[in-house]
């Protein structure tokens, strides 16, 4: 009786293993995508702590990932926002270099990931015009952990965790470093 069960959930293992033979892992090649950015940073906490609140986000991008499952890319995101007498106004492009972790039979690809960006802050004081943003460039180091879920062979759904880093240029201050959720869509 049991060896017979054991048998039939082989069985069915091995037909689903058939009919799912490309979802086992990111799919490979190019890809477009499209993404939400939630940053971490809200308006109280910049008050607080004197720095400039971080708007959420909308991003664009292109990747192409190898068959060895190294995804490299590049994306950029645009963001805005309003916080009592002043506007923020963010552009940023990121170069992107991702591994995914292969999981057989399920949808599921894990990744992590390194990036580094250029950006441009621009800020209007309403209240008092003459009062200018002093650091208006942003370079960034940082890394990414995530998950794609392989839909089908075309579409992808991703969720990722960001940690921007301003690191990369010494006279920068610590204040625009934050972390990032992003929530997106990619298509192959």
């Amino acid at each position: 009786m049991y060896r017979t069960i054991h048998l039939v959930f082989a069985a069915a293992a091995l037909i689903v293993a058939g009919l799912i033979p490309s979802v086992g892992h990111a799919q490979s090649g190019f890809a477009l995508k499209g993404h939400y950015i939630v940053n971490s940073s809200s308006a109280d906490d910049a008050r607080e702590a004197r720095q400039l609140p971080d708007a959420d986000a909308f991003g664009l991008g292109v990747e192409y990932v190898l068959p060895l499952g190294i995804g490299v890319g590049v994306s950029g995101y645009t963001a805005s926002s309003e916080e009592g007498q002043v506007e923020n106004r963010e552009f940023t492009i990121l170069a992107e270099a991702n591994y995914f972790f292969d999981i057989p039979l399920i949808p599921v690809s894990p990744y992590l990931g390194l990036h580094a960006g250029l950006g441009v802050l621009d800020q209007d004081n309403v209240s008092d015009p003459d009062l200018r943003l002093q650091d208006k460039n942003r370079s960034q180091l940082g890394y990414q952990l995530g998950v794609r879920v392989q839909l089908n062979e075309l579409l992808g759904l991703d969720a990722q965790w960001r940690r921007m880093s301003t690191s990369a240029d010494a006279n920068q201050s610590s204040r625009l470093e934050r972390n990032q959720v992003l929530l997106g869509v990619t298509l192959f």
